[in-house]
C-alpha cells in the first residue's frame, strides 16, 4: 500500500470521527422537514386524507400506469446520453447503473448528491478510469444538467409571466430568484475551467485547505493540484468540443420525458389546468431539485406542484393523486431500484476479486 493510501485511509478515519453533531442534526433535520411537509403539509394544502390518495391511485387502470413506467425508463435511457458524452468510452449501461445509484444514495440523505458523485467516483475507478477522466465525466455532466434546468425557466419564464395569473407571476418571480442564484454558481465554475488563471488560484487555495487537513490526521504531505486542474482544464475542453451535441440532446430529451411524465401523470388521475400551469409547476420541480434542503426535494417539490394547480382550478384529489404518481417514479422509484442494482453491482465485483484472488499468484503485486 502506497504512502498516498495510507494517507488517505487515515484521513477518510479522521473525517469520520470529527464529524460533528451539528452536521448530523442538519442531515437528520432535513429528513425529518421532508417526511413533515409530505405526512402533514400536502394533506393541509390540498384538504385530502392520504386514504382517500390511495383509493385514487388504486384506481388508476393498469395499463395506465404501465404507459408511465415506460415514459420513466425512457427518461432514464435518454439520460444516459449525457453520462456518454462526459465520459466517451462509457457504455450505455454503465451509465444506467450510475444513474440510478447515485439517484438512490442522492435520494435518501440531504445533500445526497455529494454521497452520489462519491458513490460514481467509486465506480468509475473501479472500472479503471483515471481521476482525471472521473473529474471530468462530474463536472460536464452536472454542468449540462445545471444549464438544462436554467434554458429550461429562460424559455418557459415569459409565458408563465405573462400568463395574467397573480399566482403564476409569484411562481415566475420564485423561479427567476431561484434561476439567477444557480447561473451564478455555474457561472463562477464554468470560469475556473475555462480560465487557466482562475482555475490555478481555485487548485492553489485547495491545495492550503488538504495540507491542514493532512496536517490533522499527522501526515506531511502536501498535495498539487495545480497541474492536475491545467490537464482536466485541457481533457475538459476536449470531450465538451467533442460531446457538446450529444450532451445537449440527451438534456433536452430528459427535460422533455420528464415533462411528459408530469403531465401524463396528472392526466391520469384526473387533472384539467391551463398547460401553462403544468409548465410552472414543472419549472419550479426542476429548480427544487437543485436546492438540497430536503432529499431529492421531498416536500418541497410536491407542496410547489400542489400550490400552483390548486390555483389553478385543479382538483385537490386529483392533483395529490397526480403528484404522487410523478414522485413516486422520478423520486421514491429510484430508491429501491438504484438500491438493488448497487447491491448487484457489489456482489458481482466481489466475486470477480474472489475468482482474481483464487487464481495461481492472482494476488501478487
Amino acid at each position: 500500500m502506497t504512502a498516498l493510501s495510507l494517507d488517505a485511509d487515515r484521513l477518510a478515519g479522521s473525517l469520520r470521527r470529527r464529524a460533528t453533531r451539528g452536521q448530523r442534526v442538519r442531515s437528520l433535520a432535513g429528513i425529518v422537514l421532508a417526511v413533515a411537509l409530505l405526512g402533514i403539509g400536502l394533506p393541509a394544502v390540498t384538504g385530502v386524507a392520504w386514504s382517500a390518495t390511495g383509493q385514487a391511485i388504486t384506481a388508476v387502470p393498469l395499463r395506465w400506469l404501465a404507459g408511465l413506467v415506460v415514459l420513466w425508463v425512457l427518461g432514464l435511457l435518454v439520460n444516459t446520453l449525457v453520462l456518454r458524452a462526459s465520459l466517451p468510452t462509457l457504455t450505455s449501461r454503465r451509465a444506467l447503473t450510475l444513474s440510478l445509484t447515485g439517484s438512490a444514495v442522492a435520494n435518501v440523505m440531504p445533500l445526497g448528491g455529494a454521497a452520489g458523485i462519491a458513490l460514481n467516483y467509486r465506480m468509475l475507478r473501479s472500472w479503471g478510469y483515471s481521476r482525471s477522466h472521473v473529474a471530468t465525466y462530474t463536472l460536464v455532466s452536472n454542468i449540462w444538467d445545471v444549464l438544462g434546468k436554467l434554458v429550461l425557466v429562460a424559455v418557459v419564464l415569459p409565458w408563465v409571466a405573462l400568463a395574467g395569473s397573480a399566482v403564476l407571476g409569484h411562481v415566475a418571480a420564485t423561479a427567476l430568484f431561484l434561476a439567477v442564484g444557480a447561473a451564478v454558481v455555474l457561472g463562477l465554475a464554468v470560469a475556473a475551467l475555462a480560465s487557466p488563471a482562475i482555475g490555478t488560484r481555485l487548485a492553489t487555495l485547495a491545495e492550503r485547505a488538504v495540507t491542514r487537513v493532512f496536517r490533522l490526521v499527522g501526515s506531511s504531505r502536501r498535495p498539487s493540484f495545480r497541474e492536475q486542474v491545467v490537464a482536466a482544464q485541457q481533457q475538459m475542453r476536449g470531450v465538451v468540443r467533442r460531446g457538446w451535441a450529444q450532451a445537449s440532446v440527451g438534456v433536452t430529451g430528459y427535460i422533455l420525458m420528464l415533462f411528459a411524465l408530469l403531465w401524463a401523470s396528472l392526466h391520469v388521475a384526473g387533472v384539467s389546468v391551463p398547460l401553462v400551469a403544468i409548465v410552472a409547476a414543472f419549472a419550479l420541480d426542476r429548480l427544487f431539485t437543485l436546492g438540497g434542503i430536503t432529499p431529492g426535494g421531498a416536500g418541497l417539490v410536491e407542496l410547489g406542484i400542489a400550490t400552483v394547480l390548486l390555483a389553478a382550478g385543479g382538483d385537490p384529489l386529483a392533483v395529490t393523486a397526480g403528484i404522487l404518481l410523478y414522485r413516486t417514479l422520478t423520486f421514491a422509484m429510484e430508491i429501491p431500484v438504484g438500491g438493488v442494482w448497487l447491491a448487484l453491482w457489489e456482489w458481482r465485483r466481489g466475486r470477480s476479486s474472489r475468482a482474481l484472488a483464487a487464481q495461481p499468484h492472482g494476488g501478487a503485486r
